[in-house]
Order: C-alpha cells, then sequence, then structure tokens
C-alpha cells in the first residue's frame, strides 16, 4: 500500500479563499489530508481574496464547508487544521497588495525556509494578475514557489498560446502545475495503469481491434450556481474540450517505456493533435434541457448547449476509420461517466450478435468490466470479466482528487497534470466545432429535465452501424 506523508514545511496560499471551488473541494481535500495524517507539523494554509473577513469568519468558512462535504467530521481534526489556517484580504491586480502578502508571510512562525504553493481557486480573467504579481514580489528567482493552476486555460487557442507564453515570462514551466481534476479519479489514472500493466488488456485496445471508442458523461444536476460562466461557454467547452479528451487520450495513446512526465505528455499530444472533426451537421448534436431560458443571468434567448455529442476520429494510421463518439450533458436521467472501447467481431459473426466491451467505468462505481460471449448451441449469453466493486482506496487513492494532486505537487509528480501543447491541441480542435456551429447554426434540441437527452444522438452511433452502449 502506497501512502504519502508530506514531511516539508509548506505554505499554501489558495487565491479565491472565499469562492465556491476552494469550499466545495480544497476545504474538504484538506480535511481528508489531516484525517490521513498526510500533514507536517508545520504548515500554513492563506485564504487569500478581496472579501474583507477576520480569521475567525474564515474560520467558520472553513468549518462549515468540512461539515457540509464530510460525514461525522472529527471535531479535533477541524480544531488541528484550524490552528493553521490564516486569512489575507487583498485585490489580485495591486502589486501593492502582493508586497504587503510577502511581509505577511515572513511573520508567520516557521522555519525560514518553506515551500510554498499557489493554488489558484479564481475566474481565469484574474490568472494573470496574480502570475505577474507572484513573479514581481519573489525575493529571488531560484525560490521554491509552485503555482497550481485549475482549468478553465483560455477560452481558444490562441488565448490558450497567450496564457502559455505570459507564465513562460515569469516562471519556468517546472513549477507550474496546470490542473483538471478529472485526472486525479483514480479510475480515469486506472486506465493507463491497467494498460501498462497488462498487456492482454492492452493488446485489445490497439486501433485495428476495436470497432469504436464511446465515452458518456452523464450529469442528474443543472448548472447551478456557475450558470453566469457556463452560459457563455456551453458543455463543449466546458466539459469535453479537457476532461473527455483528456480521456480519450488516455484511451488512445500509445503507451510509453518509460514512465516520465515527458513521454506520457508527449503519447497523450500525439493524439490529441490528431483529432478530426468533419463538418457537418451529422457529426454533433447540440441540445438544452427545458427551462434553461427561465434561469436567473441566463437571456431568454440564449442557444448555449447543454448537451452535446460528437463523431470524431483519429488521423493516426493505427486508428483509422475508428468513429469516436462522445455524449455529455446535464439535468439527464442518471449521474453516469463511462468508457466503452467496443472489439471488432470476425467478419463470419451474424449481425445482431452483440461484440466483446471494454468497459471503464468512472462513476458513480469504478470498475472494469470486460464482456465476452459464451455460447451454447443456439443461445448466446454475456459472461464478465470484472473487477471488484472500486477500483479505488488504497493508499493515495483513498483522497478526493483535489487531495490526491496536492500531494502530487509537493512531490513534484507531474503525469498527472496537463502540458500546454495538449492544452493547445484540444483547443485548436473545439474552435474547429464551434466556428463550424457559428457559422451553420445547427439545431439545439430541446429535452426533458431527467430524461435520457437529445432522441438525435442516437444518429451519430448509427451513421456506422452502431450503437450506444447503455452501462446499466
Amino acid at each position: 500500500m502506497q501512502i504519502f506523508k508530506i514531511d516539508k514545511p509548506f505554505v499554501l496560499t489558495i487565491f479565491g479563499a472565499s469562492g465556491d471551488l476552494a469550499k466545495l473541494k480544497l476545504f474538504p481535500a484538506l480535511y481528508s489530508l489531516a484525517e490521513q495524517k498526510r500533514l507536517p507539523k508545520e504548515y500554513y494554509i492563506v485564504g487569500y481574496a478581496r472579501t474583507k473577513m477576520s480569521n475567525q469568519d474564515f474560520h467558520k468558512i472553513f468549518t462549515d464547508s468540512i461539515k457540509k462535504a464530510h460525514k461525522n467530521p472529527d471535531p479535533k481534526i477541524i480544531k488541528s487544521i484550524l490552528k493553521h489556517i490564516t486569512y489575507f484580504a487583498g485585490q489580485y491586480s495591486r502589486k501593492s497588495d502582493f508586497i504587503e502578502y510577502r511581509n505577511y508571510l515572513k511573520k508567520l512562525k516557521g522555519p525560514k525556509i518553506m515551500m510554498k504553493l499557489a493554488y489558484f481557486s479564481v475566474p481565469p480573467t484574474v490568472f494573470k494578475d496574480i502570475i505577474k504579481n507572484l513573479g514581481d514580489t519573489r525575493r529571488r528567482p531560484n525560490e521554491d514557489l509552485r503555482l497550481i493552476i485549475e482549468k478553465p486555460f483560455g477560452e481558444d487557442t490562441q488565448s490558450a498560446e497567450e496564457l502559455f507564453h505570459f507564465v513562460a515570462r515569469y516562471f519556468h514551466e517546472e513549477a507550474v502545475y496546470l490542473l483538471d481534476h478529472y485526472l486525479g479519479k483514480s479510475a480515469v489514472q486506472s486506465i493507463l495503469n491497467l494498460r501498462h500493466a497488462n498487456r492482454m488488456l492492452n493488446l485489445m485496445m490497439k486501433g485495428p481491434e476495436v470497432a469504436n471508442i464511446q465515452i458518456t458523461a452523464f450529469e442528474k444536476l443543472g448548472v447551478e450556481s456557475r450558470i453566469g460562466y457556463f452560459d457563455k461557454v456551453g458543455t463543449v467547452k466546458d466539459m469535453i474540450q479537457s476532461h473527455l479528451l483528456q480521456i480519450l487520450a488516455l484511451v488512445g495513446m500509445s503507451i510509453p517505456i518509460s514512465e516520465t512526465e515527458e513521454s506520457l505528455h508527449r503519447e497523450k499530444y500525439t493524439i490529441l493533435s490528431a483529432l478530426r472533426f468533419i463538418e457537418s451537421q451529422k457529426n454533433l448534436v447540440l441540445g438544452q434541457y427545458e427551462g434553461y431560458n427561465s434561469q436567473k443571468d441566463v437571456p431568454k434567448s440564449s442557444k448555449t448547449e447543454t448537451f452535446a455529442g460528437l463523431r470524431l476520429f483519429i488521423d493516426r494510421e493505427s486508428w483509422y476509420k475508428v468513429p469516436i463518439y462522445i455524449r455529455t450533458g446535464k439535468q439527464l436521467h442518471e449521474k453516469h461517466t463511462y468508457v466503452v472501447v467496443e472489439l471488432k467481431k470476425f467478419g463470419f459473426q451474424p449481425k445482431e450478435e452483440e461484440p466483446n466491451r471494454i468497459i471503464f467505468e468512472l462513476q458513480p462505481n469504478e470498475k472494469i468490466n470486460i464482456r465476452l460471449i459464451n455460447k451454447h448451441g443456439a443461445k448466446s449469453n454475456y459472461q464478465s470479466l470484472e473487477t471488484s466493486d472500486s477500483i479505488a482506496c488504497d493508499g493515495d487513492f483513498c483522497l478526493p482528487e483535489h487531495g490526491l494532486l496536492l500531494l502530487d505537487v509537493v512531490r513534484q509528480k507531474r503525469c498527472n497534470f496537463l502540458s500546454f501543447p495538449e492544452i493547445i491541441a484540444t483547443w485548436k480542435i473545439i474552435d474547429k466545432i464551434t466556428n463550424f456551429v457559428k457559422k451553420n447554426k445547427p439545431k439545439v434540441e430541446k429535452y426533458k429535465k431527467g430524461s435520457p437527452g437529445p432522441r438525435s444522438q442516437e444518429d451519430l452511433t448509427k451513421l456506422d452501424g452502431f450503437k450506444w452502449f447503455d452501462n446499466h
């Protein structure tokens, strides 16, 4: 069992500490780290936000978020964490506030040399201000300061490239951790781990053996408090651009011989940069749940998609003519995320006979299922080779994804973070799709809340004689 504990003292500054991301994800993750005794004796968590409040007020926000996220949290653990938590109010664009913040850090009692982590729990509009001010107010160029920036990284190819060049002006690449929390999910990490450790599984997932790949990410909830941001971007940019294309890269990439971050990022980039969207309305399904336009802060005329389905291809010899189907949506009948690798059948097999499938279940359960056919005379039955109820919860995997990724930053393990070339490659394919939508204005189909989504999603797989696999 792999248990990693932080032994070096550190200061974690959470920019945007009064926002939803910090409350919903970061504070509960820090509680989990303390609960599992992963934190060192000496550390500080500094909340930095524009909202003026006392340490006591911030402690209450932290405590309330823990109680909301965890069932029966231990009051002693909460009390022990609060001793290390403090708050600083400042603007993101004001250099003088960052100078004052630096002086504030000096006053904290602790070792002179402490690892400094800066978590960007803020809207992308203030990324550059924080990056610049952190860079300009460093005590020395080689100071151990690590930036943890959470998606979205830009809103298109141009803005992603601009962010890349802007960050490079102030910080070396190894100091920047580009975080997509999906890559902190144990089931997502298991896709590559299982392929790497099991030659039989990896051979089955080679392009010449695969009939199609399906990625489904259904959500029961709507947009909720993110409506202001979401209505500007839609689900293609919000869910597919990073989360689901990253999953596709892990499924389709070649297995690197060396398990280094450079080789992993290179192989993922090879897939992402080869993605192709054929510009036709047949290859795209957009939907919007009924009542979306009646929500506060949403224009009545909004065509923002809350459901999207895509048909893509990978322009690589090994994946020639293998269709990839991706669908995701909100306010649907279930919360379910899974990947289906459907294998080719023998030419002599009847068309009506079900194919073999490898199913990576990501949510709500985390497991792998290999479905085989066993014939008894004229009758065919499914037989499944399945992992136990959960892939997860062994060693570091017992943590929520933000907790696990924070540990990765501490140990400078970058494999579960993104690279800018990957990000730019995904934006290029997304730009092609969004430009096609702007130009051709395809229909945005209405669907009922609690339904499986737009009916036209079935047309995507029918183009190639396949059908969506509903994993129940």
